[in-house]
């Protein structure tokens, strides 16, 4: 199934020759069939040897650019319609511009009413047809003159429409459907009815979906194409959906229906704008303007990123706020129209959600800004317009890699959730994926605080490795696998110490670690505790600086002992038999003939290193460890 949308002035034929072409009159309102004008969008179909076409009719009149712009969003090629009595109109113009803004690059001119002018006539209006285009996206299209009343070259219009059915571009998202509400009714004794043009997945009877925004949950009852009830709806097809669990008065156009958390929509978007040279006005700071994606109208408040406003004729980057929230994907895009005028100002394409930004330095503002930063950063933030424009000229390959810097660190499941793909420049470490400047950021915070530390602290081995780990606000797995990945940083137990440091007592250092020593096997199963120490004149720096190079060895609740003691307890543990099956905390206590406060010192010890396992109130011997 392939969708087909016309556009042109009012009164040109459009709906007269989507009647010849399919049989079907698209005008299915009282008001449109008595008046002979389309108000609102409508529908017909046909079948061409290459395959079945639904059609899209849309308004022409200058007033009803809306419900236009409701229509030929999703269309997969356009039949642009003109009068070859009138030529180019002010609405065949202002359709044509609307196309280009939205990129249409498939499907010819029907030149209508061809049997009303003379044959050089014709030549002329197809010259200036053909000027006309040039410099937009429909150039390549063809020009057929048809005669819907009398029927000539009608089948040659439908050879060239079937020429377009070949090749068509492949979804992207084939199990994510998409359908933008265009029309919303009830039948009596089915219940909610919704239509749209489906994109993006198939959708099939009994499937549960939802409509947004407002989270309207409910079930396919049955789906219905060109009058002809199916199991299963395809992409590029017109469908109706019955809906059980919802009802019509919640439903309105512009809401689109989708799976479960899957659609996102927003309120505040990062953009790329083109103003139309011909615009009535510029598009300013502040400005209020009409927002049309999908079958969506909403007022939008424009902040011009970068710069005031953008003149007729200039690009830029925009950020709008929707009145109404809309569901948008990468590149997806959209018109703008003033809010008073009445007449197109350009379109654009979506890039990204947005944080609010203020004033001409684009400063972020607001929570979201946190997503950007580590906790060891400056608290202001700041939008990066090159970093936009990396995205906005992104393909489907290198989007992840221009992304990834908008979080900290990602999982590879919030990247798989967006839709990315992991380019071969970012950082995979284990369940988590960084972006190269990310990385970076945490491999310079890291050196320039073991570095800092190292000079205020010559005798110890480094910073907490808990305590960076915490600053820099990483989980525990992907800030290990950091660290393993910089080479002149190591794990010094339990510290981080640069590569070439290295701890060097004085000669008095020595002295007094030697003092220490001396007085620890004066009582060797009463361990000092460090306030004792310092009490006696010995640093903490000095005590640290003893356990770094295996001098001093620090036990639970700050008590201090020597390597020789807790080898001597070891021989004792591995070697009696009181301990072979099992001990409690008693009998350690009385074997080394001291305090509970004492033995529980050095078994809390031996269960953190793994020598003993410690199970309710006994504890059992693990495995020995070489010499402390």
């Amino acid at each position: 199934m392939f969708i087909m949308g016309t556009a042109g002035h009012i009164d040109h034929g459009k709906s007269t020759l989507i009647t010849a072409l399919t049989g079907i009159n698209p005008d299915r309102l009282q008001e449109e069939q008595s008046r002979g004008m389309t108000v609102d969008l409508g529908f017909a179909w046909f079948s061409l040897p290459r395959g079945n076409v639904g059609v899209v009719d849309v308004p022409g009149h200058h007033r009803l650019v809306k419900n236009m712009l409701a229509g030929i969003g999703q269309v997969d090629f356009v039949l642009l319609v003109i009068a070859a009595d009138d030529g180019w109109m002010p609405q065949t113009q202002e359709h044509v511009e609307i196309l280009d803004l939205y990129g249409v690059k498939r499907g010819l001119v029907a030149l209508t009413k061809a049997d009303l002018v003379e044959e050089e006539w014709l030549s002329l209006v197809e010259a200036d047809i053909q000027e006309h285009l040039a410099e937009t996206s429909l150039k390549d299209f063809p020009i057929v003159p048809v005669s819907a009343v009398t029927g000539y070259n009608i089948d040659t219009l439908k050879d060239a429409l079937n020429e377009l059915l070949v090749p068509m571009p492949q979804d992207q998202e084939e199990d994510n459907p998409l359908l933008w509400i265009d029309r919303v009714f009830t039948i009596k004794g089915a219940g909610t009815v919704v239509t749209g043009t489906l994109i993006g997945g198939s959708l099939e009877v009994g499937m549960d979906v939802v409509i947004e925004p407002g989270g309207h949950e409910a079930r396919i009852r049955t789906l219905q194409t060109q009058t002809k009830a199916v199991e299963h709806g395809v992409p590029h097809s017109r469908l109706a959906v019955n809906l059980t669990g919802v009802e019509k008065e919640s439903l309105t156009r512009g809401m689109y229906l989708a799976l479960p958390k899957r659609r996102p929509y927003y309120t505040l978007i990062n953009s790329y704008v083109r103003v139309l040279p011909q615009a009535p006005a510029p598009l300013e700071t502040g400005q209020q303007v009409k927002l049309y994606v999908g079958t969506l109208e909403t007022l939008s408040t424009v902040k011009v990123l970068g710069a005031d406003h953008l003149e007729p004729g200039q690009e830029g980057y925009v950020q709008l706020e929707l009145e109404l929230p809309a569901h948008f994907s990468f590149h997806d895009r959209f018109i703008l129209r003033h809010s008073e005028l009445q007449d197109t100002l350009g379109g654009g394409q979506f890039i990204e959600e947005g944080v609010p930004v203020r004033g001409h330095n684009l400063r972020l503002v607001g929570p979201k800004r946190r997503r950007h930063l580590f906790p060891f950063e400056k608290p202001e933030a700041f939008l990066n317009l090159e970093a936009l424009q990396a995205k906005y000229h992104s393909s489907p390959e290198t989007l992840g890699l221009a992304k990834a810097g908008d979080r900290t660190y990602w999982t590879k499941a919030q990247f798989k959730e967006e839709g990315l793909t992991i380019h071969p420049d970012l950082h995979v470490l284990g369940d988590y994926v960084l972006a190269p400047d990310q990385y970076n950021k945490v491999q310079s915070y890291l050196r320039a605080q073991v570095e800092e530390f190292h000079r205020a602290n010559p005798l110890a081995p480094g910073p907490s490795k808990e305590t960076l780990r915490a600053s820099t606000g990483l989980p525990s797995r992907l800030f290990d696998q950091i660290l393993s990945e910089t080479p002149d940083l190591k794990d010094a137990k339990g510290a981080i110490s640069s590569s070439q440091h290295q701890v060097v007592l004085t000669d008095d250092e020595e002295r007094q670690v030697a003092e220490i020593q001396g007085l620890m096997m004066q009582k060797p199963y009463e361990p000092l505790t460090l306030g004792a120490l310092n009490e006696r004149g010995f640093s903490s720096e000095l005590l640290y600086a003893g356990s770094h190079l295996g001098c001093l060895v620090p036990l639970s609740n700050e008590h201090w002992t020597t390597p020789d003691v807790v080898n001597g307890i070891l021989d004792i543990l591995f070697s009696e038999e009181a301990f072979q099956n099992g001990f409690e905390l008693s009998t350690f206590r009385d074997r080394f003939d001291t305090s509970r406060k004492f033995a529980l010192a050095f078994l809390e010890y031996f269960d953190a290193q793994g020598i003993t396992k410690r199970k309710g109130d006994a504890r059992t011997l693990g495995k020995r460890p070489e010499r402390i």
